[in-house]
């Protein structure tokens, strides 16, 4: 009978290392996917980007949704990857709809840094925004 304890023990034991070991692989993988950012353009404040500031990992994707006085895009200014990496996050569309929302997704290998954008009919107003890739 003492062997048979001894047994159920070990094959315990091992069971719950070997669930373990699954469960931290798939934590850890967890951490490499991509997410993603809502920014409200035009929210309860007026005529501002809600968050105005967003911090984000490089390959992360960011949707702008329109809420409250429309139209409005998005058009980067100043990026540290150059002005063609700011046209290609850009979307110079405007869109009129209240709930419509565009995505972005940053590339893979943004570089680090701030990346200052404007909605274009509304930027003499004050709407503008930035991405904080990290």
């Amino acid at each position: 009978m003492k062997f048979f304890a001894a047994a159920a023990r070990k094959l315990t034991i091992v069971s719950v290392a070997l669930v373990m070991m699954v469960a931290t692989f798939f934590l850890n993988t967890a951490d490499a996917s991509a997410s993603e950012v809502m920014i409200t353009m035009g929210g309860k404040k007026g005529l501002v980007f809600e968050p105005a500031i967003a911090t984000i990992k490089a390959g992360d994707t960011v949707t702008w949704k329109v809420g409250a006085l429309p139209p409005h895009n998005v058009q980067f200014n100043k990026t540290p990857g150059g002005p063609a990496l700011g046209a290609s996050l850009s979307h110079k569309a405007l869109e009129g709809k209240k709930g419509k929302s565009f995505s972005v997704t940053f590339p893979a290998d943004a570089p680090a840094g701030e990346y200052n954008y404007f909605c274009m009919p509304h930027r003499g107003a004050g709407m503008v925004g930035k991405i904080i890739v990290g």
